[in-house]
């Protein structure tokens, strides 16, 4: 009872905190559909130029909020998916505010963040590069779809399309959405903690210690953990000197925070979804085993 009551707790805080996040991304989109639809493919163009740079810059900032806001983005085709990866990528959660902590490993924090930040950008645009043409007929197809349905509201579980020109309405919609959301975030934290509570967060780093040239597969399995504890294990982790910098690169770019929940959410296609995951993983696994290897030559 104990467990469950410190879960709801943790969960209760931590939902809350992405409650500004959450309206913020859902007034955007709103106001995207209100006012500029008919602009819709100029604004995904420019996006997927400048996207997985921005995002991955975005993604930098504490917190898990730009990769919350970044899955309701790319539900809606605002974003491709190099810079829905990129953002992922560059997501610490609360790892960073833990490495804040210790000023003297300042330049230890830089190196995490610069390895990061520069995984992601170039994992972004590869991505985008490989997946142009199909991306392009995707946001084609969605758009095609938008003026004659309801399809994208199917997202979100609503059951009318916001045709909607006014600020109230607007605000209406918005609202809906959020609470919508939140409380499936709130439900799905809630669990996710509870299991964390019962499995101990010294379990977890005892799993995490096992010292191997591919720990970082493990750290980056650890890392797809919708919740901010294995972030916050794995930057301590890596300041006790513990960890390799290698493992803690994996563990923190598969740790895109409760923006993995957000997507299964909002995104149609429980396929497609676990193919973002599956790419996130192996793109940060792979990170990770390279920074250990060259650490491993030199």
């Amino acid at each position: 009872m104990q467990e469950f009551l410190h879960a709801l707790e943790h969960s209760a805080i931590e939902t809350l905190m992405m409650l500004p996040f959450l309206a913020i991304a859902f007034f955007i989109l709103e106001y995207i559909e209100a006012k500029v639809e008919e602009k819709s493919s100029a604004v995904i163009e420019k996006a997927g130029k400048a996207g997985p740079f921005a995002g991955a810059l975005l993604g930098l900032i504490p917190q898990c909020g730009f990769s919350v806001i970044g899955s309701n983005f790319y539900a809606k085709r605002i974003i491709t998916l190099g810079t829905l990866i990129a953002i992922y990528l560059s997501t610490s959660d609360e790892a960073l505010l833990v490495m804040l902590t210790k000023p003297n490993r300042i330049l230890d924090i830089l190196t995490v963040l610069g390895i990061k930040l520069a995984v992601a950008i170039v994992a972004g645009y590869i991505i985008d590069l490989f997946l142009r043409k199909r991306a392009e007929s995707h946001e084609c197809h969605h758009r095609h779809h938008h003026d004659d349905s309801c399809e994208d509201e199917e997202l979100i579980g609503e059951e009318h399309c916001c045709s909607h020109t006014d600020w109230k309405a607007i605000i209406k919609c918005t609202a809906k959405r959020t609470i919508s959301v939140f409380a499936f975030l709130f439900a799905a934290n809630l669990a996710l903690g509870y299991v964390i509570e019962l499995i101990g967060e010294a379990r977890l780093q005892e799993i995490m210690l096992t010292d191997s040239i591919f720990q970082p597969l493990l750290t980056a399995l650890i890392g797809l953990i919708p919740n901010c504890a294995p972030s916050v294990i794995l930057a301590e982790l890596y300041i006790e000197g513990a960890i390799s910098l290698g493992s803690v690169i994996s563990g923190l770019c598969t740790g895109a925070g409760v923006g993995l929940i957000v997507l299964f959410r909002v995104n149609r296609g429980v396929k497609s979804n676990l193919g973002i995951v599956a790419l996130l993983y192996v793109i940060g696994a792979l990170s990770g085993v390279a920074v250990q290897a060259v650490q491993f030559l030199f």
